[in-house]
């Protein structure tokens, strides 16, 4: 797989300790395809979280060749298929070059010491992105020893936990992973994360059902709130089931990743939503500050839906496999008038 272009930062962005401005941010988000509301979502998240850490596996199952990527130029993407590392190598890269953009700092740790590069990477710069990219090319091999890292970064987030909440804020831990540890007691490990400030997302790069019941089942076990995510096209997936007015777009999926934790997402593969949660979410997506109550102004409602969303970049639909406006209008009506089951 061809790696995407290195992200060239504007000056200032990517040096010890300069922050980006909000435009230069956006100017990144945009060019990747972010709409202006997902855009202003990742700005603020990055301001409102402390440390930031992924732990990714690169253990030798990872050399399975059902993962997938997108490729092809912006309007005619497609998911093409490529090992589970090839699709973790382009999401972790991404997140790296957002992390710069971002001046949100991200600490990027293997399980397994790479052949080549380091096995951990904090990701300040355009040039700790270049580590990061020699680490990933070394490929995937070893065990899956994820017990012992989560001690490790639950030790290091406890240290800034008096920081954390003197300032309001959390760390963020995301898991990439397609098995189970094979390094102790999972649970008991996370244990002491219930007690921090820090929220914990788990990418999974298998539809192994152990694999997957287990890390749905980790919450329950030990009291932690855990967002466990699927790969993109069958978060896609559920979320048509419920709500296929929506396109579950990369840049949705790339925001959970992040971190970011918004109720409204969470709701997305478990119900349709209420007219005036659809209201928000398409707001929250589209940008512009609140859109009419669809119940209270229905015409306003559309007419700013269609408005806002007139000009964007059409983004990735992975259910229909081809670029769809965010909103479908037709299904959206239908939708909120409670008519779903009548549109095709």
């Amino acid at each position: 797989m061809e790696p995407p272009p290195p992200y060239a930062p504007p000056y200032g962005i990517g040096t010890p300790g300069a922050a980006p401005a909000a435009s230069q941010a956006r100017a990144f988000l945009a060019s990747r395809g972010f709409p202006p509301g997902l855009a202003d979502v990742m700005i603020g998240n990055a301001r409102e979280s402390g440390a930031r850490h992924m732990l990714i596996d690169n253990s030798g199952s990872m050399s399975a060749p059902d993962g997938h990527v997108l490729q092809g130029a912006a309007g005619r993407e497609r998911l093409v298929s490529c090992s589970r590392f090839a699709e973790v190598e382009d999401m972790v890269l991404f997140h790296a070059e957002l992390a710069v953009a971002l001046g949100a700092p991200a600490t990027m740790r293997f399980l397994n010491q790479p052949r080549s590069g380091p096995q951990e990477v904090v990701v300040r710069t355009a040039e700790d992105v270049a580590a990061l990219r020699k680490s990933c090319a070394s490929g995937p091999s070893g065990g899956t020893p994820i017990c012992a890292h989560v001690r490790q970064i639950g030790q290091e987030i406890a240290r800034d936990e008096a920081q954390l909440r003197a300032s309001g804020k959390h760390a963020v831990l995301t898991i990439i992973t397609d098995g189970l540890p094979t390094d102790g007691d999972l649970a008991e490990a996370m244990r002491p994360l219930s007690r921090l400030p820090v929220w914990v997302v788990v990418r999974l790069c298998t539809d192994d059902g152990e694999v997957v019941q287990f890390w749905s089942g980790l919450d329950a076990v030990v009291e932690l709130e855990v967002d466990v995510l699927d790969d993109l096209a069958g978060e896609a997936a559920e979320c048509a089931a419920c709500n296929r007015w929506l396109t579950y777009a990369p840049e949705l999926h790339r925001l959970r990743e992040w971190g970011v934790h918004l109720k409204l997402l969470d709701l997305l593969d478990e119900r349709r939503l209420a007219p005036v949660e659809a209201r928000d979410l398409c707001a929250l997506i589209l940008g512009g500050g609140p859109l009419p109550h669809p119940e209270a102004d229905a015409a306003g409602f559309f007419a700013a839906v269609a408005e806002r969303q007139r000009g964007l970049r059409l983004p990735y639909n992975p259910v229909r496999g081809r670029a769809h406006p965010w909103i479908d209008e037709r299904r959206l009506r239908a939708s909120v008038s409670g008519r779903l089951c009548t549109v095709q």
